[in-house]
């Protein structure tokens, strides 16, 4: 077997449909298996995909009767995989291309080969910017405060790569997780993801770790696929538990990474920034003359005073070696 492609499902059955579809029609020669991990969807997912798999033994399930996030639910299926790599994939993605490429890629890569990120498209077939630099705390700050006021800084535009033109392979500092392959072997080796994120980062830290170990993370232009974004959540647009899971997962890895004294650093200044951005949304939505935009900053005085009450939740202790490993999760 060439390849185990595991996609996540949380209450996305259409669009895991249009998915497994996409990739029964791309062409793709290699043996693969598919290995669906749903986490305890509500939305018929289930029973349509026992259907699925009875009638496709290319297909296998996984039922979770929780939700315990993307990295957690991606940890349970890995027990099954049989195939040389493993592709995380998003259900929220239309295949393109014949997935062969991706794998050639890693093939040529070698022993050295330790993750590899395919193109990603959004929509409109413009480049997603799924390969970063790594992160660093003025990386991290600017993106939780410049960022959520609608500053783009040129910190955050160097580090995503957003000037490059993703025409050729290059190696990276971290690869999105909603489409990343990895040799089965690196992971028995350096764990799954850690349970202890349950959403954002915890791609970044398998490739952190990845590169730990000693191998590398790099970016492919091959085998296009178009990325919905966002559509496993079923939320439109920033939401308090999106943006509070956000920066909790961002403290732990930074603290994991960069070390405790970094990670205090950024709770301070995010927390004094979303504080002065909270105060002013707030006078914004008691004065400002027009009826839109007064609800629009106590909406956004909302989402901050829910996050930064997230942010008073202690960080979970870091992940042991017992924890990561496959089938613990």
């Amino acid at each position: 077997m060439d390849l185990s492609i595991v996609i996540v499902n949380w209450n996305s059955r259409e669009l895991l449909e249009q998915c497994l579809r996409s990739l029964a029609a791309s062409g793709t020669r290699l043996r693969y298996e598919v290995i669906v991990s749903d986490n305890g969807s509500t939305d018929g997912s289930r029973e349509w995909l026992a259907m699925v798999a009875q009638a496709n033994p290319q297909v296998q399930c996984v039922f979770n009767d929780d939700n315990p996030g993307f990295g957690v639910g991606n940890n349970r299926a890995l027990p099954f995989v049989r195939g040389r790599y493993v592709l995380f994939l998003n259900a929220d993605t239309i295949i393109q291309e014949p997935l062969d490429a991706l794998v050639g890629a890693a093939d040529a890569i070698g022993p050295a080969c330790g993750a590899v990120g395919g193109l990603v498209l959004n929509p409109d077939k413009t480049i997603q910017l799924s390969c970063r630099e790594r992160f660093t705390l003025p990386v991290l700050i600017a993106s939780y405060t410049l960022a959520f006021a609608g500053v783009r800084a040129g910190v955050i535009r160097r580090q995503q790569l957003a000037d490059w033109d993703h025409t050729t392979m290059r190696d990276v500092g971290t690869l999105s997780g909603c489409y990343l392959l990895v040799p089965t072997h690196v992971l028995h080796e350096v764990g799954g993801f850690d349970p202890q994120i349950f959403l954002y980062f915890e791609d970044t830290d398998l490739c952190y770790r990845i590169r730990r170990a000693g191998y590398r993370i790099t970016y492919a232009p091959v085998s296009a696929i178009i990325h919905l974004e966002g559509g496993a959540s079923r939320d439109k647009g920033v939401t308090v538990r999106g943006l509070g899971s956000s920066i909790q997962s961002a403290r732990y890895f930074t603290r994991t990474y960069l070390g405790a004294g970094q990670e205090r650093i950024l709770t301070v200044t995010v927390w004094l920034a979303w504080m002065l951005m909270w105060l002013v949304f707030g006078l914004m939505g008691l004065i400002w003359p027009q009826a839109g935009p007064r609800a629009k900053a106590r909406q956004r005085a909302k989402l901050l005073s829910g996050a930064l009450a997230m942010m008073r939740r202690p960080l979970p202790p870091p992940a042991t070696e017992a924890t990561l490993a496959l089938g613990r999760a």
